[in-house]
């Protein structure tokens, strides 16, 4: 039967159809190499990034330059190249940052200048004036966007308060927590102080209340709190003095504040609903998976942190030549640097973090080009980005190949947020944050073999 593709107007119909008429005649394995990132869940192997219109292409969201020759290396050659020993292309985000932050990540990644940067046009810098430098060359490329002041660290002094069980005393506090805060979610502990009836309440607060209003954390927003405390409460009620200690951005600071509340108070913490925050699990737990949702926190996202990974023994000078390269590739208009941490040459000790078992190049890219353009990450995009550095390392010499979990069936990466470090000797060792977080980790260290059921059932024609 004879068929004209231009028919039909969709692309996805147009490649049914071919595939429909190759397995009328008979030709049901035609291209199962070739077809195969098609055929993936979600991988978007072969296809463009659309939606620039005018051809133009971006390092990370609207196209990617040579995107179909990269994601067109057969399946059957990568694994052939695994089974062989390959060992696996590693690209991953480690942070955004502000323009305001881009000194403190450059002074990391250059371990404060004792280990040579490399700019985007090939330049070596060694000094930290010429590093200090670069904020002013790129400050064009940031927005510069103040970050949202998510969570803030507060204090309230309490006088005239008799002596109560606990259970009334928490009660007495939650309420007058409440009267100041309104609806805002929070957490406090209390101590009593040398004087009689006197208490020194100590707590972090969600900026943002359920109505949308957001505090600044500062002295001025203790005049708010304060006067609204005042005109809620009457004579019978304890006299109460808020103030403000400073403020952060984020779940990471939430995080890190509340678990530092707990420890001050060995785990005698509530929150504005009463409920004991007993250890640090469950600090964690409550800001990422209940906080988090009120912050509507907003950071500027002016560079970002990306880091490329090697095994352990591989050629050192190949694999820098190698991310090079790739660096020049896929970010091309847009301004950076890199460094290489090699452990024999790292000069940061192995207990605070340094020296790491695995060579490694860590990158500082302005996520707006000089022509414009911003990246947008996605899984997709990072699975170009791996594919690109595999097929840079094996130009130098390095076998690499680009994976995917799910192809390896091996269990998915863990945040940091769901777990803290116990040892940095050799590999770090972490231990989850909550029960669920440590066996995620647990299955990630080891490999677990694991199904991704979420989308085992869909598939692109």
């Amino acid at each position: 039967m004879e068929f004209f593709l231009g028919a039909f107007t969709e692309e996805w119909e147009r490649r049914k159809a071919a595939l429909l008429h190759d397995m009328s005649l008979g030709r049901p394995g035609v291209a199962k190499d070739e077809d195969e990132s098609r055929r993936r869940i979600g991988g978007g192997g072969g296809l463009s990034f659309a939606g620039t219109g005018s051809g133009r292409t971006s390092a990370g969201g609207t196209g990617v330059s040579g995107q179909q020759g990269r994601e067109a290396r057969p399946m059957r050659a990568r694994f052939t190249g695994i089974a062989r020993g390959s060992q696996p292309a590693v690209v991953k985000m480690a942070s955004y940052g502000g323009g305001v932050r881009l000194g403190a990540m450059l002074n990391y990644v250059s371990r404060a200048g004792d280990v040579e940067v490399e700019d985007d046009r090939g330049e070596r810098i060694w000094s930290k004036e010429r590093l200090s430098s670069l904020r002013g060359e790129w400050e064009h490329l940031f927005q510069n966007r103040e970050e949202s002041r998510d969570i803030g660290v507060f204090s309230v002094a309490m006088e005239g308060v008799p002596d109560r069980s606990d259970d009334e005393l928490y009660a007495l506090l939650k309420e007058t927590l409440s009267r100041g805060f309104g609806e805002r979610r929070f957490a406090y502990g209390v101590a009593r102080t040398a004087d009689s009836g006197s208490l020194a309440v100590s707590g972090v607060v969600v900026m943002r209340s359920i109505g949308g209003e957001r505090l600044t954390g500062d002295a001025k927003a203790a005049r708010i709190i304060q006067e609204r405390y005042d005109t809620r409460s009457t004579v019978e009620d304890p006299s109460a003095v808020f103030s403000f200690g400073g403020y952060g951005n984020g779940v990471d600071y939430g995080t890190a504040r509340l678990r530092r509340l707990v420890e001050a108070f060995d785990g005698n913490v509530h929150d504005e609903r009463g409920t004991k925050i007993e250890n640090e699990s469950v600090a964690g737990d409550l800001v990422q998976t209940d906080w988090r949702h009120e912050l509507h926190s907003r950071k500027s996202r002016d560079v970002m942190h990306l880091i490329v990974s090697a095994r352990a023994g591989t050629d050192v000078e190949a694999f820098r030549e190698a991310a090079r390269d790739f660096l020049a590739k896929q970010f091309s208009g847009h301004r950076y640097v890199f460094a290489l941490h090699d452990p024999t040459q790292d000069p940061k000790d192995e207990a605070d973090g340094g020296k790491r078992p695995h060579v490694h190049v860590h990158a500082i890219i302005t996520m707006k080009s000089e022509f414009g353009e911003r990246i947008a990450t996605s899984p997709r995009v990072f699975r170009a980005w791996r594919s690109l550095m595999a097929e840079k390392a094996r130009e130098h010499g390095i076998q690499m190949e680009m994976t995917d979990r799910r192809e390896l069936a091996t269990a998915p990466a863990f945040g940091r947020n769901q777990v803290r470090p116990i040892s940095r000797q050799g590999r770090t060792e972490h231990v989850g944050t909550s029960d669920a977080a440590h066996w995620r980790y647990q299955a990630k260290r080891s490999e677990r073999p694991t199904r991704d059921a979420q989308n085992e059932a869909r598939t692109i024609l």
